[in-house]
């Protein structure tokens, strides 16, 4: 883990933030399935289910475009300040015998409200660390808090049934979202800087998000693996209920038990194996391996009708969810950049609320249809016969993301270049052209017009002032900031002094990255400077 990134104020608030909203998540998924099954049984369960997160799906393109428009904190405070009122409202409803439409209602308004943050939250970690271990370290701290937060909100949920009742669980989650909403005021960090793009049309933005969606290379792969897990979820969310109540007859407070069991394992293994990928090359096919640890329990259950295997089978469940937090939402933050990020992942959001919607509907429909054992054992083979049709695809990804993360390591060896946020440094190894000159080529001479930044990843190249030599460079070290940052000629001439490999990037994407962050713009003019005084003329052109 890279503890230095706790040191960030910004940061800690942010990840608490998330607990906060994730606590009150899954308290409020409990709550809302208990209102349902009073009212009507495990059928209700599902079209609550249902009924909640169709809306979602089809808002989430939408309103995740904001968190792209403006700062994403923002986003994420009206969306956990919202829901947080709209949870606390059917508290009253409940303790009155109120309609439970009503209920129902300030559900799905509950529920539309948080459609944004976790699209919003996910967009923002990347700009609040500076290498793609340190953004998988953030996903691993992010997973465990969520995993805290399916032991915590579950079981909370479960003590106030038993001594209370299921209004006051409404309170709890109604209260928790409102503390998640006041952690992210006021969030100060670097943004990075954008290009005015004249658009001010939604629907535009929102085609502009889908697109990234498709353009992108494996970020289709990864949706595919997350929405066949939001199916799964949605299923145990009804599927849950059954266990407990009709197979092993736990009662009601046996549904928050197995649910928290989820959080258990999560939390206790998951989190050790999730922090284990930090740095690793086979993300994608890690992510494979999550979701089969998602369906085989759900087998598992439905084969032995025993509590003890239950509640390990739901531990399991918990460290295929820890692992597909950190692997997915890694994967998607380093494929696509910063600008549209935030609708990807709203696209995303949309996609799998329509999963869990899907698998809330299908549960019952086996169950009334099958029985609930073949139910469970036809849900949780889903998930490996999927995974194996797709596991050439997750190797090919993996190798393509090997590659650009060597170019990163060559990148991040450049002091100007180190600071940069995950999004900035990612675009830049991405658009990074390879140029490769020969022993004693010369790659530019004084005078030439400089539109590129160039980082040497093998070989030597000697800066020259006329036939005199300034100084030598070698891998990992770069050049050619004078002119991009001064908007002048080359003030020396390069020459490779053996075969050389380099990495060229236009100024159009240097300049941005370099200037949006002040560590990286003081380190670049540093550089400059020092430079500079070794330029023809005593520092004359830049």
């Amino acid at each position: 883990m890279h503890l230095r990134l706790f040191r960030n104020a910004a940061l800690v608030r942010a990840l608490l933030s998330f607990w906060g909203a994730y606590t009150a998540e899954w308290a409020f998924t409990v709550a809302i399935s208990l209102v349902a099954f009073a009212d009507g049984g495990v059928v209700a369960v599902g079209l609550v289910g249902t009924l909640r997160l169709v809306p979602s799906a089809v808002f989430a393109p939408v309103v995740s475009t904001y968190a792209d428009r403006l700062p994403r904190e923002q986003v994420l405070f009206y969306s956990s300040a919202v829901r947080g009122v709209a949870t606390l409202l059917a508290a009253p409803v409940l303790l009155a015998d109120g309609p439970t439409w009503i209920v129902y209602a300030l559900a799905v308004v509950s529920t539309i409200a948080f459609t944004p943050y976790r699209a919003s939250h996910s967009a923002l970690m990347p700009l609040l660390c500076r290498a793609p271990e340190e953004l998988t370290s953030i996903n691993v701290v992010r997973g465990v808090l969520d995993s805290l937060s399916v032991v915590i909100g579950p079981f909370v949920a479960a003590f106030l049934v038993d001594v209370g009742d299921v209004a006051s669980v409404f309170v709890f989650a109604g209260a928790a979202g409102i503390v998640s909403a006041v952690l992210v005021l006021g969030l100060r960090y670097e943004r990075i800087s954008r290009p005015p793009t004249g658009r001010t049309d939604l629907l535009g933005e929102m085609r502009e998000g889908m697109r990234a969606v498709r353009g992108s290379a494996g970020v289709p792969t990864v949706f595919v693996f997350v929405v066949l897990q939001t199916l799964i979820r949605g299923a145990f969310t009804v599927l849950v209920v059954v266990v407990s109540i009709d197979l092993l007859d736990r009662g009601e407070s046996g549904v928050g038990v197995i649910q928290g069991a989820v959080g258990v394992g999560a939390l206790v293994a998951g989190s050790l194996v999730s922090s284990m990928l930090v740095g690793s090359r086979a993300m994608t096919r890690w992510l494979t391996i999550a979701v089969v640890l998602w369906g085989l329990p759900l087998a598992v259950m439905g084969a032995w009708h025993v509590y003890a295997v239950a509640l390990v089978a739901a531990g399991v469940i918990g460290i295929g969810n820890a692992m597909v937090d950190v692997t997915a939402f890694t994967l998607v933050a380093r494929m696509v950049p910063d600008a549209v990020l935030a609708r990807v992942f709203g696209v995303l959001e949309s996609l799998g609320a329509l999963g869990v919607g899907l698998g809330s509907l299908l549960a019952p429909l086996l169950v009334k249809g099958f029985g609930a054992s073949t139910a469970l054992v036809t849900v949780g083979l889903l998930a490996p016969v999927c995974c194996v049709l797709w596991w050439r695809a997750s190797t090919l990804i993996d190798r393509s993301m090997s590659v650009r993360t060597d170019a990163i390591t060559v990148l991040r060896k450049v002091p100007m270049l180190r600071p940069l946020p995950v999004p900035a440094i990612e675009q830049l190894a991405v658009h990074a052209e390879t140029t490769e000159l020969a022993a004693g080529e010369t790659l530019f001479s004084a005078g030439d017009t400089g539109d590129r930044f160039y980082v040497v990843v093998d070989g030597a190249v000697d800066i020259l002032d006329g036939d005199e030599r300034v100084r030598s460079m070698g891998p990992g070290e770069g050049f050619g900031e004078i002119a991009l940052l001064g908007r002048t000629t080359r003030t020396m001439t390069v020459r490779a002094t053996r075969p050389t490999a380099l990495y060229a990037i236009c100024s159009g994407d240097f300049l941005p990255a370099v200037t949006s962050i002040s560590e990286a713009r003081s380190a670049a003019e540093g550089a400059r400077e020092a430079h500079l005084r070794h330029a023809p003329g005593s520092g004359g052109r830049a």
